[in-house]
């Protein structure tokens, strides 16, 4: 009786992880994408700013 009990939570938590995987969106980008996505990204662009200001104040 407790082997059929854990057997059915066994397959109960199965079936849960498999349907709250299922509803996930699989989103495929090329890696070009992905790059120029980070490379627009403002808090990227404020940091590259930053490091060109302090790179021509110690020239």
């Amino acid at each position: 009786m407790r082997n059929r009990i854990i057997v059915i939570g066994l397959i109960v938590l199965i079936a849960f992880w498999f349907g709250s995987r299922a509803n996930r969106p699989v989103i495929k980008t090329s890696k070009g994408e992905t790059v120029r996505k980070a490379w627009n990204d403002p808090h990227a662009r404020k940091a590259r700013k930053k490091i060109a200001k302090a790179a021509k104040r110690h020239s």
